[in-house]
């Protein structure tokens, strides 16, 4: 990994800009800077990145000789990793994290994200969302007593909640609710809100809650359909065509079954069989009937 100065310095040849032709500092200034013989302030390294017309992301990147840092290569590996569905790939993940842990056990982000890869092969393992993980909760006691949350504890709660019982599962989502609206802009890529929705709506059918379940599922609808996300879309419909079947409407079973057909047609085969997992081992035999 390269000092910050020596990445100046990297970034300045890319450019093909001198060390005169900064605005916000002098040539003498950015000279200390490059050889490290002066500290740099953050206020100093943005004005820079703002003349290299460059996110301090990609700052960092670079300055790690074109790599993610070790923290987020495992996070942003796990936000690619679709863990009910790739379990070849999450095990592979899994042994990567206890090996980086093993030489870092301090870094709690790269903690976290073993964490939620274990309870998820948990869940595999035992078919069940009532897993029980110590470590889980010992991740929710640090985060639940700081005021507000970055987006990478938001992320990691936002994969938690769902093992926990209804009242504290609750209490997470309207936290991470209240949050997540100040990062929907720190990376549109991942369409947070439309996610956390669909997954919410579903930690609610598990847990019988099915107003509570209709009311999340039909929030996300809206917002796949603006960022055509058409499978998280898909698992919504699925869910609200369960939660008709266990109200004690049996046709709806065929509305859950052409939403797996629907997958076959996206060419989504391994989530048509995540879904057909999910139906033949939570809900196929468990039809409820209320007294309205």
């Amino acid at each position: 990994m390269k000092t910050v100065g020596k990445t100046i310095r990297h970034i300045r040849k890319m450019k093909g800009m001198r060390q005169k032709d900064f605005k916000s500092i002098t040539q003498a200034g950015i000279a200390n800077l490059e050889s490290s013989r002066s500290n740099i302030t953050l206020d100093t390294l943005l004005n820079i990145l703002e003349e290299f017309e460059m996110p301090l992301r990609e700052f960092v990147y670079i300055q790690h000789d074109y790599k993610l840092s070790p923290t987020d290569d495992i996070f942003f590996s796990f936000t690619n990793t679709k863990n009910s569905i790739d379990r070849i790939q999450g095990d592979q993940l899994l042994e990567h994290m206890i090996a980086y842990l093993a030489e870092n056990p301090n870094d709690f982000i790269a903690y976290c994200m073993y964490v939620i890869e274990d309870v998820y092969l948990k869940i595999t393992q035992q078919n069940t969302y009532d897993v029980e993980s110590p470590a889980a909760r010992r991740i929710w006691d640090i985060l639940n007593p700081r005021p507000d949350w970055t987006y990478q504890e938001l992320f990691i709660m936002s994969k938690l909640f769902f093992i926990f019982p209804v009242d504290l599962g609750a209490e997470m989502v309207k936290r991470i609710e209240d949050r997540m609206v100040y990062y929907l802009d720190y990376s549109k890529d991942v369409n947070f809100d439309a996610t956390f929705y669909t997954n919410v709506g579903k930690y609610y059918v598990h847990k019988n809650r099915f107003d509570l379940a209709k009311n999340y599922l039909k929030k996300a609808i809206p917002l796949c359909k603006k960022y055509d996300k058409p499978s998280v879309e898909n698992d919504a419909y699925a869910h609200l065509a369960i939660i008709d079947y266990l109200e004690g409407n049996l046709d709806a079973e065929a509305e859950v079954l052409d939403c797996m057909d629907i997958y076959i047609k996206m060419r989504r085969p391994e989530h048509a069989a995540d879904l057909e997992s999910d139906w033949n081992t939570f809900f196929k035999d468990k039809q409820i009937s209320f007294s309205r």
